[in-house]
């Protein structure tokens, strides 16, 4: 179980003198020391805006100087004594200075005395030096900020990467389905050619069926007519020389008495 926060409680003018002994503290001890620091102006709240940044500057009695970034609310400012803070005994001073967000403006409170009391046990006394915890903190910041720009970069050049992939899918399909159309117009082109050969042969088949029947009944007709003109009618028809390949048209009658063919060759 985590030991419990020493918090001591203490108002402090914006103007002023050097307040004397206004904390007591332990040397060597770490995480467990804090002053609440109430900030005052003529009395009143010293409210602090949002956004403002707050830092504790403390000159050990060794003269050496820590500088620790604060948390607060409204005009009070909570002030960590950590283990550098710590490391020496005597009388330290510390200040609170209160930075604009756009650091502009800066206001520090009074000088206030903390007392350090000299650690009987000392074989884990903490070398004292000094600490630029504001430093320490922005360069983490700086570093976790550069890791998020640097993970953010590559997610970007990764979607870049698919992106450029799914547009040369998409090219290739618009590539493929352009080629497709063309084949397509061209087969439907083939297609109207063949429909219009189609239909022009079969106008041409038409007119010359109806020419081989005009002819064939032409033919007839003239059978027909010599077979009047003998008198008589035995019969009359078609027949086909398969030998010549010629088609005739034939009529058989008599005439005093003796039989005749008429052969007329019909022309398709």
């Amino acid at each position: 179980m985590a030991l419990g926060k020493v918090i001591q409680r203490i108002e402090i003018e914006m103007s002023g003198g050097t307040k004397q002994y206004m904390v007591s503290a332990k040397q060597g001890d770490r995480a467990t020391r804090y002053v609440e620091t109430v900030l005052l102006n003529h009395g009143e709240p010293y409210t602090i805006p949002a956004g403002s940044s707050v830092t504790a500057f403390i000159r050990k009695p060794d003269r050496h100087r820590v500088y620790t970034p604060c948390e607060f609310t409204d005009n009070v400012v909570m002030v960590e004594l950590d283990s550098q803070a710590l490391a020496a005994a005597g009388t330290a001073l510390c200040e609170v200075e209160v930075k604009s967000s756009d650091l502009m403006q800066v206001v520090t409170s009074v000088t206030f005395e903390i007392e350090i009391e000299a650690k009987v046990k000392d074989e884990d006394a903490i070398v004292s030096g000094d600490e630029l915890s504001i430093f320490d903190k922005t360069m983490k910041q700086y570093a976790d900020q550069e890791t998020k720009r640097v993970n953010a970069e590559e997610a970007r050049v990764q979607a870049e990467t698919k992106r450029v992939k799914a547009e040369e899918a998409r090219v290739q399909a618009e590539t493929g389905r352009v080629k497709a159309e063309k084949a397509r117009a061209q087969a439907e082109t083939g297609r109207v050619n063949a429909e219009k050969s189609r239909v022009s042969a079969e106008s041409d088949r038409v007119t010359a069926e109806q020419e081989r029947q005009k002819q064939a009944n032409e033919v007839l007709d003239k059978a027909n007519e010599a077979v009047k003109i003998a008198g008589q009618i035995n019969e009359a028809s078609y027949m086909l020389d398969k030998d010549e390949n010629i088609k005739y048209a034939y009529a058989i009658y008599t005439e005093r008495g003796i039989p005749h063919l008429a052969l007329t060759p019909i022309n398709e």
